[in-house]
């Protein structure tokens, strides 16, 4: 028998929480018996949702009636305390109890959470929202789209690792194709950040991805770029 995937859910985030999120639990349990869910949450409310549509052994519920609300901003949802359902949840990742964590709550509040329990990845400075873009070809990786308002050069560096590394794990077979977003396609268009960024990338002929240059925002959805870097305001914008 495989070994399960452990995802701990934060079952309290979200409109219609947590009815949806167990329905999406439901749903996928269905079709994937492989996986296997931490719940947090308050069990007086998740375990009429769940009992007795799917099997227990693939699911836990962790008892908690703390919640982070949407309305609150990234530091009071952290200062609500470790008793909250997603800082509960990110503490299992941490605790090396799950593989991985899903929220579909404050966004602000899940960054700034998870950024204390999970620290960074050696030499990243900023973590990034990214998030899978059709375009004509398939899907691309965009980021960051919101996260970080203002970036340094070295920051839209690790972004385009970063997403280049996330491309490689939906799509282990290809080498992403990695651009920033920009004005213009010319090498001398843009901000001195972005322009900065350019060189950097351009002279690191990394193994891991190849640089593709600019693209400019009416050729997002061609399908010629894998990974599309931003800023968090100009890529939250588009």
């Amino acid at each position: 028998m495989s070994v399960k995937i452990k995802i701990a859910v934060d079952a309290m985030g979200g409109d219609g929480s947590p009815k949806k999120v167990i329905d999406g639990i439901i749903h996928n349990n269905q079709s994937n018996k492989n996986n296997f869910y931490k719940i947090f949450g308050d069990k007086n409310k998740i375990s009429p949702l769940i009992e007795n549509k799917i099997n227990k052994e693939f699911y836990e519920i962790f008892h908690t009636e703390n919640a982070i609300k949407s309305t609150d901003s990234p530091l009071e949802g952290a200062k609500r305390g470790k008793d909250t359902s997603m800082w509960l949840a990110i503490q299992s990742v941490k605790e090396k109890q799950a593989d991985i964590v899903i929220s579909a709550g404050n966004t602000g509040a899940l960054l700034v959470v998870s950024k204390l329990n999970l620290k960074m990845i050696e030499n990243i400075d900023k973590p990034a929202l990214s998030a899978l873009w059709p375009n004509k070809k398939g899907m691309s990786v965009v980021l960051d789209l919101g996260a970080n308002i203002e970036c340094s050069a070295k920051n839209l560096s690790d972004f385009s690792s970063m997403g280049a590394a996330l491309y490689n794990s939906l799509y282990p077979d290809e080498i992403a194709n990695v651009a920033l977003l920009n004005i213009g396609s010319e090498e001398l268009k843009g901000n001195e950040v972005i322009k900065e960024t350019y060189q950097i990338l351009n002279d690191k002929k990394s193994v891991n991805f190849n640089f593709s240059g600019y693209i400019e925002g009416n050729h997002l959805m061609d399908g010629e770029v894998d990974v599309i870097v931003s800023d968090g305001f100009t890529g939250n914008t588009v």
